[in-house]
């Protein structure tokens, strides 16, 4: 649980102490029935509460709980920072962050506890320390970490505790290293409604990865967490932090005063370092807000292009590969056994008029026309809330594939038409242009169910007619 272990100096204060009835309450313990849920076993735990797999008592659904423990449910500040958790997380609603479903507070029984989806896989955390990833895993990890923050600070969320602990991997849909973002328990709330949860003064997050603003006690803004996507872009490819120290004081001083120390010409999985890509860490882990990128879209874009070559043309050896004017000269000639056949062609062709020789050293001096080079690929990402949509081109009606879809096409100046279906959502048409790396993301609406055909209308009843009696007019 991120915010669990973290190193925090607050000037909140508690608003509530517990009573002799809470100092009663026990931690919660397998077996325990909380509200609807059974807890089966311990998940995690840390210093604000434990998460457990439980089941669902009568439909048999298996959730985590993440519970409150008792001293701290009790207290108004931990509390309003548990629920806002669940409304941040509810609030962006995005693949990549785990899912909250509900948000339970029984005072005064002292429970207080989330219902979250149930993730099964790793942490980044344990995963670094079992394997050195590769460039390629580095990328996929790290653009899906940017989509999903980047998603945050759309809604003006700021999670400040961006980590390897809190970002989790699990295989979904064939697709590994699927990231999920847990833990918005100090997360940042940037909109009016929101400020004020935090007093000025107050360092909140996991130091190691703290933004030098954020350390210092200073505001922070959504440039804080591109600071931590440095750090953990550092962290996977040298197989540490920038930034490590015995104790909370030095590390806060090398935070704030120190430059990052380079990054190593290779990976920690023996790969080349790519340029590029030390750069752009560099550039995320700088000091003043101001120097580094100032969206994720930016740091998104950096690590996909790091896939994508220039066109490489290998130089041309004069004397490997000759020209057409040093296959004719005339040194050569005596080393050809049809010399003579050349020459009485020659001849032939002078005294014919059809060739002068000013004409022939004109075409002997035309130089080989410059091979022209295909422009590189570009790099297109479709992403669709929820998955598993197919993209098709307007155009030729071609599949491109199924979402979450990265895909290299052709560039082009003019802009593609794009087709999103799936089974139960409206279908949705995009334009994108391919002059560059293109990145969309597509939210997809459910169909409303199709009203039920009308009722035949029923005929009227028919009314019997009764004829008048003839009237006779002779009679008397």
């Amino acid at each position: 649980m991120g915010g669990d272990d973290l190193i925090a100096q607050t000037v909140l204060s508690s608003v509530a102490s517990p009573g002799d009835a809470m100092r009663s309450v026990q931690e919660a313990q397998d077996g325990d029935v909380l509200g609807n849920y059974q807890l089966e076993r311990l998940l995690g735990e840390g210093s604000m509460g434990r998460v457990f797999q439980a089941r669902h008592v009568r439909l048999g659904r298996q959730v985590a709980l993440k519970v409150l423990r008792p001293q701290h449910a009790q207290d108004v500040s931990f509390v309003r920072r548990f629920f806002q958790e669940a409304r941040s997380v509810n609030q962006i609603n995005h693949e990549h962050i785990v899912e909250i479903f509900d948000f339970v507070e029984e005072p005064q029984r002292g429970q207080v506890y989330c219902v979250m989806e149930l993730l099964r896989g790793q942490s980044l955390a344990s995963l670094l320390k079992e394997e050195k990833l590769s460039l390629e895993r580095i990328q996929r990890i790290g653009v899906q970490v940017c989509a999903a923050l980047g998603a945050a600070h759309a809604v003006g969320v700021v999670h400040r505790d961006v980590k390897p602990d809190n970002l989790f991997l699990v295989h979904r849909g064939g697709q590994m290293d699927f990231v999920k973002v847990l833990d918005f328990g100090v997360a940042k709330i940037l909109t009016s409604e929101g400020t004020g949860n935090t007093l000025d003064g107050t360092i909140i997050g996991t130091p190691t990865y703290m933004a030098p603003e954020q350390a210092a006690g200073l505001p922070v803004d959504q440039r804080a967490d591109i600071y931590a996507v440095g750090n953990l872009l550092y962290e996977m490819l040298a197989g540490h932090p920038p930034f490590q120290a015995p104790a909370f004081g030095q590390l806060v001083v090398q935070i704030i005063t120190q430059p990052p120390p380079p990054l190593p010409d290779r990976l920690a999985s023996g790969e080349p370092m790519p340029p590029a890509l030390a750069e752009l860490v560099l550039r995320c882990l700088a000091k003043e807000p101001e120097a580094r990128p100032q969206r994720l879209e930016e740091v998104t874009t950096a690590l996909l292009t790091l896939g994508s070559k220039p066109a490489v043309s290998l130089p041309v050896d004069d004397e490997e590969i000759p020209t057409r004017r040093t296959r004719m000269r005339p040194d050569a000639w005596w080393l050809n056994p049809r010399l003579p056949m050349l020459v009485g062609g020659m001849a032939i062709a002078m005294l014919a008029g059809a060739l002068t020789w000013h004409g022939m050293e004109k075409l002997l001096e035309s130089p080989a026309p410059a091979p022209v080079e295909a422009p590189a690929p570009v790099t297109l990402t479709v992403r669709t809330f929820p998955e598993g949509a197919r993209v098709i081109r307007a155009d030729t009606g071609e599949a491109l594939g199924v979402t979450p879809l990265v895909k290299e096409l052709p560039r082009a100046d003019a802009a593609l038409g794009l087709r999103v279906e799936l089974a139960g959502y409206v279908p949705l048409e995009r334009q994108v242009r391919l002059d560059s790396h293109a990145v969309i993301e597509v939210p997809l609406a459910k169909e409303k169910p199709a009203p039920p055909p009308p009722a035949p209308a029923k005929a009227a009843p028919r009314k019997e007619v009764k004829r008048d009696a003839l009237i006779d007019p002779f009679a008397q």
